[in-house]
């Protein structure tokens, strides 16, 4: 084994520098570019960020093609942590809304015709993406409540330290 996957095969036959500068990732870079406004190859943390919703929104198209929903334990942990780590980095490039279950078409556009079966449950993907993102903004926007409330509580008190148990809360 090689360890040559899709990707990097890609990278060589298209002689291409990395694996996002492939037709496989630069349809959804495209697609990330215009819902952030930002541009690709200006400047590295856009760059970054731009490449981790790329293969993060990839990966949860084919995990939740598969009938798996993001949850608390197990795979579905490891789905959620993808789609808010995705989801993260949007909003690092001044995305506010939902927007990650709008990049599935183009990933279905790029690899249904290899792999048919991400059409079989597209509308059940999105909405669960979709609402994967919603929830993670109220939980950052909680969380943004509690620890502003906490850094007031703890400034009036004359203390600029947050206590262990509530950063573990947060």
């Amino acid at each position: 084994d090689t360890g040559m996957v899709l990707e990097r095969l890609s990278a060589v036959l298209q002689g291409k520098r990395t694996n996002f500068d492939t037709d496989l990732f630069m349809p959804i870079i495209k697609t990330v570019e215009g819902i952030s406004g930002k541009k690709y190859g200006i400047a590295n943390e856009t760059d970054v960020s731009m490449r981790v919703i790329a293969d993060h929104i990839r990966t949860a198209a084919f995990v939740l093609s598969e009938g798996l929903f993001p949850s608390n334990e197990g795979r579905g942990y490891v789905l959620r942590r993808i789609i808010r780590r995705a989801a993260r980095h949007g909003c690092m490039l001044g995305i506010k809304d939902p927007f990650l279950y709008n990049a599935l078409d183009t990933v279905y556009k790029i690899m249904s015709e290899p792999y048919p079966e991400l059409l079989e449950n597209t509308d059940r993907s999105k909405n669960v993406l979709k609402l994967e993102e919603e929830r993670f903004a109220h939980t950052l926007t909680s969380g943004m409540e509690i620890l502003n409330r906490l850094m007031d509580e703890l400034r009036s008190s004359g203390s600029d330290t947050i206590p262990g148990p509530e950063l573990f809360k947060l």
